[in-house]
């Protein structure tokens, strides 16, 4: 469990509101500005500086999609929309145009979502030293509340946009929980609305019905102003006052109801089934209710929550990895279903033909930890693992960046959530964990589980819905397993040290700089291994770790490709040294450190990092990971297992037909093209795969270590004693092999047809090539995918209303040799398919003989500033750029030199460069449209 899901599991499992009946007890952070204006609007201001100079506003409305009448459903979801089509002081799309041209862009820094109960938007990543662009922005979140244009023109535009969406959506995963919903929300108002709504209402809704929905729900005494950055708090104060007060009261406003679940005492059992779904899981679902008022008490039970599902699922993985289970995946957890409740669920997924065993297995562990408690060993573990998150957050407080404020203050006025200083926070949630006895623990555990408004659902393959357990088959395993002699829980510790061999540390045979990066240093130390440390304080308490060396999987024989495949999966799941996969586990409580390895396909290497306490820890683990792999036969037999269950329907997977459609096209149907099919199951071998691992990392001379963050003074000490006694030969010089994995010359066309729930066409193209590489030719090539998302988002969105979203990516890649790739992708109805091609194709054409637009040009560069400013402050970014500094020899770029390729970007610089992708790529062309129904 990482250090993010641990504080999200303890701090968000109570949800209510700050209306009516939702309260706290807990009393607001004091550095928080909050009032209420009198026409009942709300604000919280907060001054952060994560990041610098940069600020971010979010406009919250109480209001989500329970509110629509059954004549109106889709209409929440449909106003979010139209927020970016026209308001009283931004016609059109005025919002999104004025906001980029300031390097605020749509999508990434501008968005918004609806839910049942909320709709939120939020234009984040603001620059701060711009006034009038602060006040516009708040102008734009004023426009919201009750400005909207909602012209008959837009209406309509939106219609289509929406009506893509809908079928974007519409996956196997969403189908099967529009199913269950019948049954998890019976008799409840949740059950008829999935957000989007009905097709039919959108297509014909009068425009009145959306202007009085407008009208009834978009007002003050629903909205909240929330405004975090690295701002003057006094200031913002008097502008949110001055710009908001205005905003007229709702006259006889209508009343903001909360829609409950009934009560049950009966279990209630659905089933779902979908052609397209991958694996057939039983889930346990107990319904529980929110407190109205959120105390320490509150605090004190999520606690509990967290700590249940933690030791519960420790048991559970334990009972999968011993492999003697009917088992392939096990989950319990905690889930928000609507405002007033909350579910403790319990999910399995069996081998083949084993899903009622597999479900009795979880049930029974359940009943194991219900019966007779935690056990002191468990209940000491995950204190230590909670509390040890929990420093790491405080240690790194002044990195909670703006959106991680806003979001909380959204649950706070949304939920009553508390809201505190990390200090706060701090000690409220580790004085409980403290204080939490074995006795207590387990009084509580007992009281989850009850025997009232339980909800079993079974969801699966269509062709497997006739092996569906019953009701009645899953009651009787419940009883079964209640009346069961059950032994308590019993383990044993492995408190042998991570490394038993005593290292000494290896000296320094030379030191290197790195170009540009003046801070950095390099060392080559005596087993040749190259490491290069950058020390920063960008966060108090964060090293980020990577590696490479040269060959990857294309030094692997084609044969024996598919177990390269699983290596390091085998690997990283098996355990290290003397310690198996939940020994390992164990050890690590308490510990934020992590080396995981990887094989890709030029390079193989690693990804980690730690705290700065447990920076020697992450060192041994990628000693271990090293010298002393290992690669676990149950681990492996659990693998193949769940490979076997996804082959039974991956066939009827529509995602993974496309996907492979689209890589042996771009291959040109090459040998090595990696597909997960029949032919994969049957050749992966345990044995082979552990081999191309070990030879993958034999040898330490090949290796660069990367080491960025605030690394403690024996930092480099301790490389040297772990990094410089690593085995090596540094006579053994290896590189990739370039097996000329590309597309065939000229125009690949696949076009295929597939059945389908709902009738989707997808489109994939791609344009690859050879370019020189230069940063002027990359920042060209990301350029020109910027710019075709903006035409894209204007021509087939919002004109035709023909995508929800068209994705584009420009990219120029160097290893195993320079190649340009410029891709698309997007669904849409399969009657509109020609003709968004044909538009596709024009706006391609258009780059290389018309200049593009100079302001959209100029937005785009704005932003790429921005992001480089923002991203300065950040320790990935650094490790990032020292990686390809040292993999690929690509110079770090200082601000000048970098402002001043963007500058030299111009209209002609990009047509000239788009002739000379267009002209001399090759195209693939991957088109999945639906079979007659």
């Amino acid at each position: 469990m990482t250090k993010k899901n641990i504080i999200i599991g303890i701090l968000l499992l109570s949800f209510h509101g700050a209306f009516s009946q939702f309260k706290t007890t807990i009393p607001l952070d004091k550095n928080v500005t909050t009032g209420k204006l009198k026409n009942g609007l709300t604000y919280y201001i907060l001054h952060n500086e994560e990041p610098k100079d940069r600020a971010s506003f979010y406009f919250v409305q109480n209001v989500g999609a329970i509110l629509e009448d059954d004549n109106q459903n889709g209409l929440a979801h449909f106003l979010e929309h139209m927020a970016f089509n026209g308001t009283e002081h931004f016609k059109g799309k005025g919002i999104i145009k004025m906001l980029e041209k300031n390097g605020v862009s749509f999508g990434k820094d501008i968005n918004a979502y609806t839910a049942q109960d909320e709709t939120v938007y939020n234009i984040s990543s603001v620059p701060v030293t711009n006034e009038k662009l602060i006040d516009s922005t708040l102008w734009v979140l004023h426009d919201w509340s009750g400005s909207l244009s909602l012209t008959d023109e837009e209406i309509d535009a939106e219609r289509g946009v929406i009506r893509e969406e809908w079928r974007t959506r519409r996956t196997s995963s969403f189908r099967l929980k529009m199913q269950t919903d019948q049954v998890l929300y019976k008799g409840s108002k949740y059950a008829k609305r999935d957000v989007i709504g009905d097709l039919d209402i959108i297509n014909n809704f009068k425009y009145t019905e959306l202007r009085n929905y407008y009208k009834k729900w978009y007002r003050p005494d629903l909205q909240a102003v929330i405004v975090v950055g690295d701002i003057d708090v006094k200031a913002m104060e008097e502008k949110v006052k001055n710009i908001f007060s205005g905003i007229p009261l709702a006259k006889k406003p209508a009343e903001r109801n909360y829609f409950e679940i009934p009560k049950h005492n009966e279990l209630y059992f659905g089933t779902a089934a979908d052609k397209e779904a991958s694996s057939t899981l039983i889930t346990l679902r107990y319904i529980l209710d929110e407190p109205l008022v959120r105390d320490s008490i509150v605090s004190r039970k999520n606690a509990m929550n967290s700590f249940y599902t933690s030791i519960l699922n420790n048991r559970l993985k334990e009972l999968l990895l011993k492999n003697q289970s009917a088992s392939l995946n096990f989950q319990s957890y905690f889930a928000p279903i609507s405002r007033l409740n909350t579910s403790f669920n319990i999910s399995a997924e069996g081998k083949k033909g084993k899903t009622v065993e597999a479900f009795e297995e979880a049930f029974e562990e359940a009943e194991r930890l219900k019966r007779f408690g935690a056990v002191q060993a468990e209940l000491d573990r995950t204190k230590k693992l909670f509390i040890s998150s929990y420093d790491d957050f405080i240690s790194n407080k002044d990195k909670i960046d703006n959106e991680t404020w806003a979001g909380k203050f959204t649950d706070y006025f949304l939920k009553a959530k508390p809201f505190q200083s990390p200090e706060e926070d701090y000690k409220l949630i580790v004085g409980i964990i403290k204080s939490l006895s074995l006795e207590e623990l387990n009084a509580y555990i007992k009281t989850i589980q009850k025997p009232t408004n339980q909800v079993v659902l079974v969801t699966g393959s269509d062709q497997n819905k006739n092996d569906f357990p019953t009701k009645d088959a899953i009651v009787n395993v419940m009883k079964k397993v209640e009346r069961m002699t059950l032994e308590p829980y019993t383990k044993k510790v492995n408190n042998a040290p991570l490394i038993e061999k005593e290292l000494k540390t290896a000296a320094i045979k030379k030191t290197f700089e790195v170009a540009g990066i003046k801070d950095s240093k390099g060392y080559i130390l005596a087993n040749d291994a190259k490491v290069v440390v950058l020390p920063t304080t960008y966060s108090q308490d964060q090293i980020v770790f990577s590696a490479f060396s040269r060959g990857g999987k294309s030094l692997v024989k084609t044969e024996d490709l598919t177990s390269a495949e699983i290596a390091t999966t085998l690997a990283r799941s098996s355990g290290l040294g003397n310690f198996d996969n939940i020994g390992l586990k164990e050890k690590l409580t308490g510990k934020v450190a992590q080396s995981a390895p990887f094989i890709g396909a030029n390079t193989q290497g690693f990804q980690g990092g730690s705290n700065k306490a447990d920076f020697e820890t992450m060192l041994q683990l990628l000693y271990l990971s090293f010298e002393a792999p290992r690669f676990d036969a149950n681990i492996f037999s659990i693998l193949k297992e769940q490979y076997k269950n996804r082959m039974e329907t991956i066939k009827k997977d529509n995602g993974s037909a496309f996907k492979d459609s689209i890589d042996l096209a771009n291959s040109n149907h090459n040998p090595r093209t990696f597909l997960f099919n029949d032919k994969f199951l049957e050749t992966i071998d345990l044995k082979k795969a552990e081999n191309i691992y070990r030879d993958r990392f034999k040898n330490a001379a090949g290796f660069t270590f990367i080491f960025v963050g605030n690394i403690p003074e024996s930092g480099l000490e301790l490389i040297q004693k772990y990094i410089g006694n690593l085995k090596s030969n540094p006579a053994l010089k290896e590189n990739f092999v370039d097996h000329n994995i590309e597309p065939k010359k000229g125009k690949t066309v696949v076009h295929f047809k597939r059945p389908m729930e709902v009738p989707k066409t997808t489109v994939y193209l791609n344009l690859t090539g050879k370019t020189a590489y230069s940063k002027e030719n990359a920042l060209s090539m990301y350029v020109i995918g910027e710019i075709l998302s903006k035409r894209f988002l204007q021509t087939i969105r919002e004109e035709e209303g023909g995508s929800y979203g068209v994705s584009v990516g420009g990219n120029l890649e160097l290893i195993p040799e320079p190649t340009f790739s410029l891709a698309l992708t997007f669904d849409c109805n399969p009657e509109k398919e020609e003709k968004l091609m044909q538009i596709v194709w024009k706006e391609l054409n258009d780059l290389k003989s018309n200049p593009v637009n100079a302001n959209d040009l100029e937005d785009i560069k704005k932003a790429l500033l921005k992001n480089r400013e923002e991203s300065l402050k950040n320790n990935s970014f650094w490790n990032t750029t020292l990686y390809n500094n040292s993999l690929n020899q690509i110079p770090f770029l200082q601000d000048e030199e970098y402002k001043n390729i963007i500058s030299k970007i111009n209209q002609k610089t990009i047509q000239q460069f788009s002739k000379h992708v267009l002209d001399s790529s090759s195209s693939v062309e991957v088109i999945m449209s639906p079979e007659p129904q």
